[in-house]
């Protein structure tokens, strides 16, 4: 597998902002902590995306690619008058998708070595 940037992706790094997204918290967190997460998590899922170098016509990695285009975009339609609880449901649907695709990546880099 090659690289579009000079480093491999830090994989440890996604996985502790996907593990603090997904950590189960009553009552929300803090609008902003969700706010970040959020942000964090578009560019770990963008970056996993943009070097994903697997096979991409398997129909369940095909499902994996819409899923992820789909809340990418819904993040754009998000702003400060998203009620707090569709923000911290699409920062968890995002942190799976990105656990989902992180995991697919891995596999991939992994066969071809």
């Amino acid at each position: 597998m090659t690289y579009n940037r000079p480093h491999a992706i830090d994989f440890a790094t996604i996985s502790r902002t996907v593990t603090d997204a997904l950590t189960f918290r009553l009552p929300l967190p803090e609008r902003a902590w969700v706010d970040m997460t959020t942000h964090t998590l578009r560019g770990h899922l963008q970056l996993l995306l943009g070097e994903f170098g697997g096979d991409t016509d398997a129909p369940p990695v095909l499902a994996l690619h819409r899923d992820a285009y789909r809340l990418l975009a819904l993040c754009e339609t998000f702003d400060a008058t998203t009620p707090p609880l569709h923000a911290y449901e699409l920062m968890r649907a995002l942190a799976e998708t990105t656990r989902s695709f992180a995991d697919l990546h891995e596999a991939a880099r992994e066969a071809n070595r």
